[in-house]
């Protein structure tokens, strides 16, 4: 069954999941972020069926998320970098673990967030840019003609 794409939607979410929408697509994504660049990594990290992984891989790197690079010529190999649009992703990799750590676990979550340097855990917050503020002590309303005629939602102010 193919499903009906999402970019022509005006919602940035709707975008999002476009191209990100595929359990596959995380898994790759989070994989590549802690170290992964080379088609053999991730289907033996992975255990996801080759056609699937490329076809994910060239989607990703169509979409801007991931660059091919060639490493070796003979046999021709490439691995597959993460780009600065890609790397941006780092903290919605880290909010799912978070959400997957608190709701949908009942033992210790097996992955902990370290520090680099100290090898102390961590435990990142969304906060609002200007005030400092985490993202739960804040009481958030949507503008936007996506979200226009909804309950919480505001007429946007200039």
């Amino acid at each position: 069954m193919r499903r009906t794409a999402l970019d022509d939607n005006p919602c940035s979410i709707a975008k999002a999941i476009d191209v990100l929408g595929d359990p596959w697509t995380m898994l790759i994504i989070r994989d590549a972020i802690i170290g992964a660049t080379r088609f053999e990594q991730f289907t033996t990290r992975l255990g996801i069926p080759r056609a699937t992984l490329a076809a994910r891989l060239g989607h990703l790197c169509d979409a801007g998320v991931f660059r091919r690079v060639r490493y070796q010529d003979s046999p021709q190999r490439h691995e597959y970098q993460l780009t600065e649009k890609g790397e941006a992703l780092r903290p919605v990799v880290v909010t799912l673990l978070q959400w997957g750590d608190r709701w949908l676990r009942d033992d210790p979550p097996p992955t902990r967030l370290v520090d680099a340097e100290t090898g102390c855990s961590i435990e990142p917050v969304l906060i609002d840019a200007s005030t400092g503020t985490p993202l739960e002590d804040l009481q958030v309303l949507v503008a936007g003609p996506v979200a226009a005629g909804l309950p919480g939602t505001v007429t946007e102010q200039r």
